[in-house]
Parts: structure tokens; sequence; C-alpha cells
């Protein structure tokens, strides 16, 4: 990327982006600097330093660096404003001064150059001449420009004369100001060395002073370069210095001495007189201004004196300086000369010149001209003709001028020594100037003999004036000490009255009670006031009030724990702490009048728990053990009276073998059900429930859930009364919080350590203390009440779970704890007694005698189901409905397959031991079916369909058996015609076992009079079958009327299948059946009639 397009880039990527934010910034010159990176940031490293200008800062000096992308990316910016120094190390690095020193170098000396011209100018721009900037190796361009204005003489201004060199990257080339500066700042003799001077390395052309266009080429010293594009470089106007006259020694006519004279030129940048310098990679720059007339210079006898010309070019568009007229007087250069010291400037040129030259000045003509100027310039190895060709490069020139320089600097080193040599009074002024000096010296050390007595006299003041204000401080503080003091003693103390009032005060009224606290209150002030300190003054009272408040606090403790048990003895009384209630149960006597007694001292007891520990700590051990003893007596008399109240089982009801079987019970069917609340009871059996309700029986689970309610009540009633009474809780009320103390007192009293652990462990095990008796009580309760009836133990489980679901309002930790203990023991219980219902259908199955009829615990499931669904109204979602259906189910398939194990073991023949089984197994499904079916509990309907399906497969398999002995010929014919039939390459005309020969034979054996026989054979068998097989006082005696339903129903199905099957394969043949299905529904219905 060449020079131009980094500007570009640089406009584009960083003042167009900070332009659009609101600044103002404009771009001046940039330059490529090298920093070092540190030891781990890999050397050196490339960064851009770019100048801008703006309105309302002055300038900006932006690092940037060139990102992967070719843009510009701005690091870190400082304000033109911020600039302190400069310092040129060598022509390559430089360092600037900001708010610390930065090292920077460069690739090319002439940029650097340019960048430090453009930023001092800048600067001075900015913030004016005046402003101090420390220049270290370059000149302040600002005031060089200033000084070099010199006067200029009324009249016609001169034509100007521009001379621009080569520029880089928009600047100039500065390659003349560089060897200005340097023969500035190191001035040779009148004439240097040609030899010393450095080679020319560009070669530039001067032309004659004529008003025509002239060009001027050059090259790079450097390595090739990009080179920007056109900059615009404002015309310089160079006016000459007025002529001066030159006196000459008398051998005038036979000397001439050479006086070059320096010409100043002043900048005026004119925007419509531009000359534009255009550069690129391959090509010289060219620069074409245009040149007026000769410029006048004067002529003497001596040779002519060579011109300097200055030059300071800057952009027109970013520097815009004006014209500053010159305010010093050209007297006052140190290189004027007045005719009275021409002589000696003409005698100190003749004795310092190399070589002189005797021309007459009247013969001076231009061939002497030129050949002074050939001597001139063999130095630099130039010959005449290329002089006058015009064939020179740009480095001669800059070395001319360089030696022109020098010339000057001599001349001027010559005017001092003429003006010190000329006068001997200088040597007297001197001396004189010595001496003064010297007084000057001795004055000097006296008074920095003085300056040293005074700072020590000014120390000794500062040390008088430290001790007068500490001192001050002192008092102040001893001052507010003794306040703090009397304040403290006045805190800590104690009225005599209140004194007096902890000791003999009474503790039974309301009013006393008062004005123990109040009392307390001024003693508790002066407790926490004191213990932090350990003042003498205040120790020995402080000690007196401790003692006061031991005596106070084992008062209280005392007092306390002798009214615990008094009121507890009130409210036992000869009742043991019950009442009845209006339906004559007992209650619990609640303590609401123990409360009420008791709370009036609940401020003491925050007094007691803050200033003694101990004694609170055996105050709640004392109410614990007395509140327990009441509760207990209180509980246990209830549990008491309640079990009583519980009922046992009714005769009919509480079947001590259960399912084991002892005695037929009686059928449930009849019996009622309590489902979701509503019980379905005959009115006998009504009026015998409510005269025994009337006698107080009640179920177990009835009597534990008013049991359980009075018990929780009282529970909760108690935990909230301790956590106010004895402040057992989260809140940190504190007793100044109580009594309202100030801040201070509070912030006192939270500051205390708390409770110790054995003190927590006390209060926080209070219910445990309280009621620790209770859990082992109500297990008692639930097994006596259980065993009255052990169905029971699943109303107990519902009322658990209940009060275990809906905890609020008055559940409490503890006693929900107690509850699911007991729970969780119940639901093992109540596992055991499906357990031992399981044992009793196992033993049924190995002892029972008589294997015929409904067995026992078919009968005996409908009434444990409905006592056990009386019981779970109500529990649709909690835990026992789920384990009773499990229940159901483990019962249900113990019973059928203990009964077909009791039906298999009937029976001597095969075909009588398959019809036993089958009569077993449709008797006890019927039956099953029969009274689960009334109930219409949802969890038994899957055991009445499975039920179901045995009854329906067992009955067809018996009618099978049943029909095989009368029927048999006819149903294996017919079954042996459909076969056949069915086969395809069956044929029955000639089969001589399915022949209508032989179907001739079959139907001839069976006849309407020999089915009617059957039929009455049949009815016998099944009669037999289900009525002295049966239970006569079971259902089973219905069973006769069910079972020959179906074999008529069988019978009629079978005719009509016959008949199908003549028509279909044997209807061309005119035999038919001798009897019809209407000859079998009579002869079944005329059995059913004599039955």
């Amino acid at each position: 990327m060449d020079i131009e397009q980094q500007r570009q880039t640089i406009v584009s990527s960083v003042f167009d982006k900070r332009n659009a934010s609101g600044s103002d910034e404009s771009y001046v010159v940039h330059l490529k600097i090298w920093e070092d990176a540190g030891t781990d940031g890999g050397g050196r490293k490339p960064r851009y330093i770019i100048l801008s200008q703006s309105a309302k800062e002055g300038g900006y000096m932006h690092k940037s660096k060139q990102n992967t992308n070719s843009t510009f990316s701005v690091g870190k910016t400082w304000r033109i404003r911020e600039l302190r120094g400069l310092q040129v190390l060598n022509p390559l690095s430089f360092n600037v001064t900001l708010s610390r020193t930065y090292r920077w170098e460069t690739e090319s000396k002439e940029e650097q150059a340019v960048f430090l011209e453009a930023l001092v100018k800048l600067f001075r721009v900015a913030l004016g001449p005046s402003t101090p900037l420390q220049l270290e190796g370059l000149n302040d361009y600002y005031e060089a420009q200033e000084t070099r204005q010199p006067q200029r003489a009324a009249g016609p201004s001169n034509p100007s004369v521009t001379l621009a060199g080569s520029t880089y990257s928009g600047y100039r080339n500065t390659a003349q100001s560089n060897d200005y500066e340097t023969a500035r700042r190191n001035p040779s003799p009148a004439r240097s060395n040609p030899r010393n001077a450095p080679p020319p390395s560009k070669p530039q052309s001067l032309q004659a002073p004529e008003s025509r266009e002239r060009t001027i080429s050059a090259r790079s010293r450097d390595a090739p370069r990009n080179r920007p594009p056109s900059i615009t470089v404002p015309q310089i106007a160079a006016v000459p210095s007025p002529p001066r006259q030159t006196r000459r020694p008398s051998n005038a006519a036979s000397t001439q001495s050479q006086i070059p004279a320096q010409t100043s030129q002043v900048v005026q940048p004119r925007a419509s007189q531009q000359t534009t310098s255009t550069f690129s990679r391959d090509s010289r720059a060219t620069i074409q201004s245009q040149a007026s007339d000769s410029i006048p210079s004067r002529t003497t006898n001596a040779s002519p004196a060579p011109t300097q010309t200055r030059k300071y070019t800057a952009r027109a568009d970013v520097f815009p300086i004006e014209n500053v007229p010159s305010r010093r007087d050209q007297n006052a250069r140190i290189s004027y000369f007045d005719p009275a010291n021409q002589s000696s400037l003409d005698r100190l040129l003749v004795q310092n010149t190399d070589s002189q030259i005797d021309i007459d000045g009247e013969e001076e003509s231009a061939r002497a001209t030129l050949t002074n100027v050939e001597e001139m310039i063999e130095g630099y190895e130039w010959a005449s003709d290329d002089v006058i060709g015009r064939k020179s490069t740009r480095g001669a020139v800059d070395l001319i001028q360089a030696r022109l320089l020098d010339e000057l600097t001599a001349l001027e080193k010559a005017n001092v020594h003429s003006f010190l040599e000329s006068d001997d009074r200088i040597g007297i002024v001197m001396k004189y100037l010595e001496d003064a000096i010297t007084e000057l010296d001795s004055m000097n050390s006296l008074i920095s003999s003085y300056k040293i007595h005074l700072n020590a006299v000014s120390e000794d003041i500062l040390f008088i004036q430290s001790q007068n204000r500490g001192l001050q401080v002192q008092t102040q503080n001893q001052r507010a000490l003794l306040g703090e003091i009397q304040n403290l003693l006045r805190t800590v103390h104690v009225d005599q009255d209140a004194l007096m009032t902890l000791t003999q005060g009474s503790l039974e009224k309301a009013q006393s009670i008062q004005r123990l606290e109040e009392a307390a209150s001024e003693l508790y002030k002066a407790l926490q006031a004191g213990r932090d300190t350990d003042m003498a003054a205040t120790m020995e009272r402080l000690q007196e009030y401790r003692t006061h408040n031991a005596q106070f606090c084992k008062r209280m403790f005392d007092f306390l724990s002798i009214m615990f048990t008094a009121q507890s003895k009130l409210l036992t009384g000869d009742s043991s702490g019950l009442a009845k209630s209006a339906r004559g149960h007992p209650l619990l006597i609640e303590h609401q009048a123990i409360e009420e007694y008791l709370g009036r001292y609940s401020g003491l007891m925050l007094y007691l728990k803050e200033m003694d520990e101990g004694v609170y700590s055996k105050l709640c051990a004392s109410y614990f053990s007395t509140i327990s003893d009441l509760h207990q007596t209180q509980i246990s008399n209830l549990l008491s009276i309640y079990l009583n109240l519980v009922k046992k089982a009714q005769d009919e009801e509480q079947d001590t073998s259960g399912f084991a079987g002892g005695g037929p019970p009686v059928s449930r069917s009849a019996a009622g059900m309590r489902r979701a609340g509503t019980l379905i009871r005959s009115p006998l059996e009504g009026r015998r429930d409510k005269e025994k309700n009337a006698e107080g029986d009640l179920r177990a689970s009835e009597a534990f859930l008013m049991v359980l309610e009075q018990m929780q009540s009282s529970v909760h009633r108690e935990s909230d009364f301790i956590t106010d009474f004895l402040q057992i809780n989260d809140a940190g009320l504190t007793f100044a919080d109580y009594m309202g103390l100030d801040s201070y007192f509070r912030r006192q009293a939270s500051r205390s350590e708390g409770l110790s652990q054995p003190t927590m462990k006390l209060i926080r095990n209070a219910m445990d203390l309280i009621f620790g008796f209770l859990p082992m009580e109500v297990k008692t309760w639930i097994d006596n009440a259980v065993a009255k009836d052990n169905i029971e133990i699943i109303g107990v489980l519902v009322v658990l779970e209940r009060h275990l679901e809906n905890p609020e309002p008055r559940g409490t930790p503890f006693f929900l704890n107690m509850l699911d203990k007991q729970h969780t023991r119940l639901r093992t219980a109540y596992e055991r007694h499906v357990s031992d219902q399981l044992r009793g259908i196992e033993q049924t199955k190995l002892t029972s005698k008589k294997r015929r009829g409904v067995a026992h615990f078919i009968k005996y499931f409908s009434s444990y189901v409905t006592r056990v669904e009386n019981q779970l109204s109500g529990a649709e979602g909690l835990e026992i409905r789920t384990l009773v259906d499990g229940g159901y189910d483990k019962i249900v398939h113990a019973m059928f397959e203990s009964l077909k194990q009791l039906a298999k073991l009937e029976g001597e023949g095969e075909d009588k031991s398959q019809l036993n089984y089958h009569v077993i197994m449709i008797e006890n499904m019927h039956y099953f079916v029969t009274e689960m079916s009334r109930m219409e509990v949802g969890a038994t309907h899957v055991f009445v369909e499975r039920a179901q399906g045995i009854y329906d497969e067992n009955l067809g398999a018996y009618i099978k058996i049943l029909f095989r002995r009368p029927v048999a010929k006819l149903l294996d014919f017919f079954d042996g015609v459909e076969r056949v039939s069915q086969d395809p390459a069956g044929n029955l005309s000639s089969n001589s076992n399915y022949n209508k020969s032989a179907l001739k034979k079959v139907v001839k054996e069976f006849t309407a009079k020999d089915m009617r026989k059957h039929i009455d054979a049949l009815y016998k068998r099944v009669e037999k079958h289900f009525t002295e097989m049966s239970d006569k006082t079971s259902v089973s005696e219905d069973m006769v009327p069910i079972i020959w339903k179906a074999c008529e129903h069988e019978l009629v199905s079978i005719t009509n299948r016959i008949t199908t099957l003549i028509i279909q394969n044997y209807g061309d043949s005119g035999v038919s059946l001798d009897y019809t299905t209407a000859d079998i529904e009579s002869a079944c219905r005329r059995q059913r009639t004599n039955a």
C-alpha cells in the first residue's frame, strides 16, 4: 500500500467514524514508527502516529495500528495540549514527552523531519507562541518564522521566487531545512573544506533569475517508496534584504572581499496561487512555479554576495499562518555593521580568507563573477560548464547553502570579536563586573546562612505549635471523658426504691408485677451499661447490683415453682381434670386459667432468661415436669373412659375363627352397608343400634377420633403457651424490646452470646419432656380397642391418615410425628391381619371334613367386606384404600385356589369326581357372584367378573357330562355326521355308519316317550346334586331351578342342531326326529311345576 492509499485509508477508517460521532477533526499528517513491545511482545512492533487538527481542542495525536484488512484502528489518543517536549536523538529516532516520555523510531529521516515540523507548528497554532515547549535537536519553526522576517523598506514588492523540493506523503522535502539546522547548530569557519561536505545525492538545475517556468526533479535518497498523490504547496514570497554599504580599506582597489548577504523570506500562502507536486512510484516529482524577474542585488568592487533563500513550506489548508510583521529592529541584530566597524570587519575577513582575489572593483564584469563562482564550487566537483548548463543536482545546492551558512556564522563571530577588540574600557567594565559578582557571591553566602538559621527557628516554632495543639486536644478529650464517666455513673446508678421493690415487692398481684418489671428495667440498664467497662469507679457498684440480680432471680424461681404445682392441683380437682359434654362424653378441661395466671410473668421471664440463664433453665425444667404430670393425669383418664365406651363386635359379626370357619355364619346378603356415609339397615337393626348408642357404646374408630381431636387441641395450646411464656422461639425478643428501652440497651442485649447448648437442648425438647408419655398411652389404647374388634384396625388407620393428610391448623411437629409412628405400626398390624386371614383359608382346605355346598370362607367373605367397607366411608384417595384393595385381592385369590383343591379331592370314579368338582365350583361361584353383586363395592367388581367366568365354565362342563348318559348315542351320531359333512372328501351315502339306514336306526331309538323318560331322569340327578350335596340353610337350595333352566336351554339347542343336520344332509330321505323342541320345553316345564 503506497502512502496516498494509506492516507485515504486513514481518513476513511479513522476520521470518518470520529466525525460521524460529533468530532470535527481533519487529517494533517501521519508517520510510521517502531516501538519496543517488551521482552514478551516479540521485539519491535509497527505503529502509525496520526496528527489531526480540531477547532475545539486544537488538535490530536493518535497512535494506531494497521489491521489485517488494511484498515486502521486507534489505540490511544493524546490532545495536542498535552505535549511537553520533543527530543531528536538521530535522524531516525526521537522522544516525545506527554504524560510520560515515549521513544519512537522511524524509517525515513525526511518523514520524521516533516512530522516534527508539522507537530510544532500545530502546537503553536493551537496554544500560541508563548506556551512553553521543550525542544532539543530541532528548531521551534513557529518562532523561527517570526524571527526570520526582516524589516522591509518601503517600496514596490519584489517578485517572489518559489523553490520547493520533493515531498513524501503530502509533506515537503526538508533536506535543505535539515542541512540548515545542522549548519546552525555546528558553525564552521568562514570557508569550510569542500571535501568534508557530503557528496551530492540529487542534482538540481539552477536557472537564471528570469521570468519563466522551471522544473526541479528529485529522487528519493532511500530505497524506492510509495509516493502519495499530489498535494498543494503555497507560493512563498522572498523579499531580499536592503543593500548595505561597506567600507573598503585603502587597498580596496587590489583586494576584494566576498560578503554573503542573507535574504529572509516571509511565507505568504495564497489560495489562488498554488504549486502542485505529483508523484508516482517510478517517476520523479516535478514542481512548477512561476518565477518573477531576477532579484536585484547590490554590486560592489567585491564579488557579488550570494543570497541565501530560506524556504518555509506548509499546506495552506492545514496551517493558515498569517504574515506577522517583524517587530525586531534591524540594527538589533548581532550581524549588523555600522560604518565605524566596517574597517575592522574588512581586516578580519582579509586575515581569515583562504584565498584573496585582487581584482579592481571598477573593472569587475560578468566574466569575473562567473570566475569567482567557479572557484567557490570547485571543492564540490562542479564544472563551470555544468553550472552554466544548469545540470547540477539538488544535493549540491544543499551543500552550497550549508557553506554559505558557515560563512555567515563566521562573519557574525568576527563582528563580535571586532567589538571586543575595538575598546579598552571593556576590560575595566569586566573587572567591575567580576568584583560585583564576587560581592553577590558573598551576599549569597550570608543569605544562605540566614536561611539555615530561619529554618531551624521555624522548626522550633512548628514544634511548639504542634505541642500547643496537642495540649488543646488532650484537654478537650479529658473534658469529654469526664462527661462520659459522669454519664456512665448516672447510667449504672439504680435507685434504692427499685432495689427494695425487687427484694420485697409482691409477686402475686398484677400491679406489683408491673412495678417489679419497672424496677427490673432499672437494674437491667445498669448491668447492661457496665458490661464492657472495667473502671474501678463502677466495679464495686456493679458487683452490688449483680448480687441484687441473683437474689431477685432466685426469688422468682422459688415463687413460680410453687405456683406451677398449685395451679395444676386447682385445675385437676376431684374430676381428674375432665368434664362431660352434652352427650355425656368426657372432655379435657382446658388450661386457660393456668395460662392467664402465668402469662403475667412473661416479661419477667425475659429478664430471667437474659440475666441468669442457670435459674431460667431450672425454672423451665420445673414447669415441664409439673405440666407433664397434669397432662398425663388428664389424658390417661380420658383414654380409660373412652376405652370403656368402645363396643365389642356383635355375635353375628364377630366370628372368632374368621375365614378358618367354626360354624356357618349367617349370610350378610341382607345386611346393610354404609357407603359414602349412608347406612342401609332394617328397621329392627336400626332401633337396636339406637338403643346401644344411647348407652354410650362407640366403635373403636369413632372413639379414637374423639380422643385424638382433644389430645391434638391440648398439645397445640401447650405449644403456643410455652412459646410465649418461656420465649422458646426464634423471634429474638429481648427484655429491652419488651420494656421499650433506648436503642443502646437493645444493641447491648443483641450482643449477648445467647443461651448455652444445654439450655438450648432443654427448650428444644420441651414437647418431648411434657408429652413424653403420650405415644405409649396411645399405643396401649389402640391395641386394647382393636382387641375388641380386630376389623376396627382399618377405621383407626383411616382416622390417622386423615389427620396426617390435613395437619392444619392445629398440627404440631411433635404430634404429627407421634401419629406417623402409630400409622406405621398399625399398617404393619393390618398386614399381619391379612396374613391371618390367608392362614385361616388354608386351614379350611386342610381340616374341612364336609366338602360339599358353599365353603365357609366364601360365605364369610361377604360379611368381612361389609364390615371393612363400613369403616372406609370417605376414604377415597387415602393410602388405606389401596392397602385394603390389595388385601381383598390376596384373600380372593387364596379362596379360589383353596376351593379348587377342595373340589378335586371329592368323588370316587372319574365321572363322579368331575361332576362333584363342577357342582362345588358352580355352587360356590354362584353364591360369591350373588352376594358380592348386591354390595356394589367398586374394589370387588373385578372379583365378581372372575367368579362369573369360573361359574360359566363349570356349568357348561357339568351339563355336557350330565347329558352323556341318556342321549350319548344320539349326540355321538350327529357329531360324526357334522364332522363327515364338513370334510370335502367325505360322503355320507357311501359311509355305512352315517347313511340313511343308520339314521333311521338312531332316530327310531329316541322317540318322544323316550325323551320324556330321559328328561325325568336328568331332573332327578340335578335335584340330587344340588339338594343332597348342598347346605339346606344356604342359598344353594335355589340352585336347582337355575341349573335346570340351563339344562332345558341346552336340550333345546341340541334338538335344533340335530334337526338342522337332518335337513341339510338327509333332506330327501323323509326321516325326522320323533320329538320337537316343543316336546322338550313341555317336559322340562312339567318338572319345574312338579317341583
